[in-house]
């Protein structure tokens, strides 16, 4: 699916007033001309990306009804949807920028159809990773279908690497002398910032609770069985906190504010910076600064994020559902709308295509190396590959917890990274969300960390 990033769909988003909104949108369900069409709104990158979408996406699909896509503005998108829904109207196929943000919030309102009913019709259940299907349930119902999945990884320049005499690490004492030996060579060891994003915060935050504390701990927190406050946590983020007050992190704590992500990019191409840690949502993002597209001779390639614990498993993959897309109740026809959107999450060749020619991330569907094209990338192959033999992965903040333990999670880390809260404090402030959201009911379905993506 698009190369849709966390960072795009929910960066920033000043309020558009309604009125001036809907007296430029249709109600769910029509089309210019009075006709019925399917309709979906997305943010993707650039126009190149929207054209491939429209094209492969939209425009290929031999339904009841046909279907048409309205690019929108990545700061604007999530706001649009709200605000038309909250009229009776917005897109068709509602997207969402993952299973734990909106999905919740658009369902108990009524907006978002139960899909339960499809899930045998289109066999889902044998299509989609189980883990992907479980995180997509309110109420122990099918509300979304998950359009693309993400993990964390380690990124890094080779030539870099070969001109400072360092290898990428795969476990903590590796990666802390590699990152005390890339800064006394006049580097910064990690190109990273939140200038352009603050949530890039739970990227690192998220890192540090499943690789520093394991993914069996977290997964027993997820569950109610143990606390957020726990020593495993707390040593977890003042591990990770220490990194950054370290300048290991951008450089330096004012400097990881203050980066944005072209500066990143161009840091770790140009090589000022070995490593970066980030989403593989990055794939598309790197190119425009590696290779011909940026007239240097200069690649990436990336690893696993290493075990920053002793006792935790060296290669941990991180999942997450990048994207969710429902069915919006106000569509008159909800049986054409499913299938809309079944086309649009499982047709394998069409979504293996765009992997290979636009870098967009796929659904997690069952994927195999032997699925790629002798043209695809490398890489690519690689990471999806592995993927789909995981046998350990971890918990990504924004697919499996709850939004407002999410949103303090990413806000008061910085408190922490200035040394205006402990790590202590700041996760007995997880502890105090998370309880509450979980006696409600609000914490997305986990699965168990040793069954990997079976």
């Amino acid at each position: 699916m698009p190369s849709i990033t966390r960072r795009q769909l929910l960066a920033g988003g000043g309020a558009l007033a309604a009125a001036s909104f809907l007296s430029a949108c249709t109600p769910a369900g029509s089309a210019a001309g009075g006709g019925r069409a399917i309709t979906i709104w997305n943010n993707l990158a650039d126009d190149q990306q929207n054209k491939y979408f429209d094209r492969h996406f939209v425009r290929s699909y031999k339904g009841k009804y046909p279907a048409e896509f309205t690019p929108k503005a990545s700061n604007t998108i999530d706001r649009l949807i709200q605000t038309s829904l909250a009229a009776g109207a917005g897109p068709t196929i509602i997207v969402t920028p993952g299973p734990s943000s909106f999905v919740e919030a658009y369902y108990s309102a009524g907006y978002l159809a139960d899909l339960d009913r499809y899930a045998d019709r289109y066999g889902w259940a044998k299509t989609f990773a189980p883990w992907a299907l479980a995180a997509s349930r309110v109420d122990d119902k099918l509300v979304t279908l998950p359009t693309s999945y993400e993990t964390m990884v380690l990124y890094f320049n080779p030539e870099t690497l070969q001109r400072l005499g360092l290898t990428a690490p795969s476990t903590r004492e590796e990666f802390e002398d590699f990152c005390a030996e890339a800064k006394g060579k006049g580097t910064i060891p990690i190109a990273a910032g939140n200038a352009d994003y603050r949530g890039a915060n739970e990227w690192f935050v998220g890192v540090g609770l499943n690789h520093g504390a394991g993914p069996d701990a977290v997964y027993s927190a997820l569950r109610g069985e143990t606390k957020w406050t726990d020593p495993v946590f707390v040593d977890a983020i003042e591990r990770l906190a220490s990194y950054f007050t370290k300048g290991w992190f951008g450089g330096s704590v004012d400097r990881y504010f203050t980066n944005s992500f072209p500066t990143v990019y161009r840091q770790l191409a140009n090589g000022d910076a070995p490593l970066m840690l980030s989403g593989t949502w990055e794939f598309s993002n790197l190119a425009p600064y590696f290779g011909k597209a940026a007239g240097n001779d200069q690649t990436w390639d990336y690893t696993a994020v290493p075990s920053l614990r002793d006792g935790v498993p060296t290669v941990i993959w991180d999942l997450a559902i990048g994207q969710s897309a429902g069915v919006n109740t106000n569509f008159p026809d909800e049986a054409a709308a499913a299938d809309y959107l079944n086309y649009l999450t499982t047709d394998t060749a069409n979504i293996i295509a765009s992997v290979e020619q636009m870098s967009f991330e796929p659904p997690p569907i069952h994927l195999t190396a032997s699925d790629f094209s002798a043209k695809a990338d490398p890489r690519i192959v690689r990471l999806y590959s592995s993927l789909s033999a995981a046998t350990s992965i971890g918990y990504t903040t924004w697919t499996f917890y709850p939004q407002q333990t999410e949103t303090y999670m990413i806000d008061y880390f910085e408190n922490v990274i200035t040394g205006q809260m402990t790590a202590k404090e700041y996760c007995q402030g997880i502890q105090t969300r998370f309880s509450t959201e979980r006696a409600e009911g609000r914490v997305p379905t986990a699965p168990n960390p040793a069954g990997g993506l079976a």
